[in-house]
């Protein structure tokens, strides 16, 4: 009788393979993915910015015309300076700048000045980044687009504060303001408010297009 009765509460008791299908299987946390470093985030400003679907901007700026707006342009060289004004702030950061030289018969000529008209990587800056944008933002419209070599004009007050106003509205994004004072016997005073990286691509900028300044001093 006790060896049947110890059979029966063998026989009673769960086994493994019943224990493991009535095992309740908790969901396994996964943590949230790291924040992305600041040099990946760097890294894809360049083509945020180029972007044909960039983010919507705020509401107090929804005004601005540029880039971001949804409204289509005209092909003509304003427009043009219109559309690279929300690239320059990247060009004049590393050191360099774009001229628009002429927009004729769906044709964009353009200069790239300072750093990125000198660097090996120039044709690259070009077609990766000016280029896309133009041609996203004007579409069929723009039947070429070529690389120039700058033109040499007289050094004077004047022309070089015509030469900056392609600058200006990237050093008004940053709060900045440039206006030149005095062009002398190879010095150019100006008059500069803003970042260091910025002052530092309007020296580039000047030296590139009047080679005869040899000095730069802001006051």
């Amino acid at each position: 009788m006790g060896t049947l009765a110890a059979a029966a509460g063998i026989s009673g008791a769960p086994n493994l393979s019943s224990l493991l299908r009535h095992q309740i299987v908790k969901p396994v946390q996964v943590p949230p993915p790291r924040a992305r470093s600041f040099h990946v985030r760097r890294l894809t400003a360049w083509r945020r910015a180029s972007s044909s679907t960039p983010p919507p901007p705020p509401a107090a700026e929804a005004a601005s015309p540029g880039l971001y707006s949804a409204k289509g342009y005209e092909l003509t060289k304003e427009n043009v300076n219109l559309v690279l004004d929300d690239v320059r702030p990247y060009l004049v950061a590393d050191g360099g700048n774009v001229d628009v030289v002429s927009v004729e018969d769906g044709v964009i000529s353009l200069q790239l000045q300072g750093a990125c008209g000198s660097c090996p990587s120039s044709t690259t800056t070009m077609k990766m980044g000016i280029e896309r944008v133009l041609k996203e933002k004007f579409g069929e419209a723009v039947k070429d687009i070529r690389q120039v070599e700058g033109i040499q004009i007289e050094t004077t007050v004047e022309a070089v504060n015509n030469h900056l106003e392609i600058l200006r509205p990237a050093i008004k994004n940053f709060g900045g303001s440039v206006e030149v004072v005095s062009v002398e016997a190879g010095d150019c005073s100006v008059r500069y408010t803003g970042p260091d990286s910025i002052g530092s691509g309007i020296k580039a900028a000047i030296k590139e297009k009047f080679p005869d300044i040899i000095n730069i001093v802001f006051v």
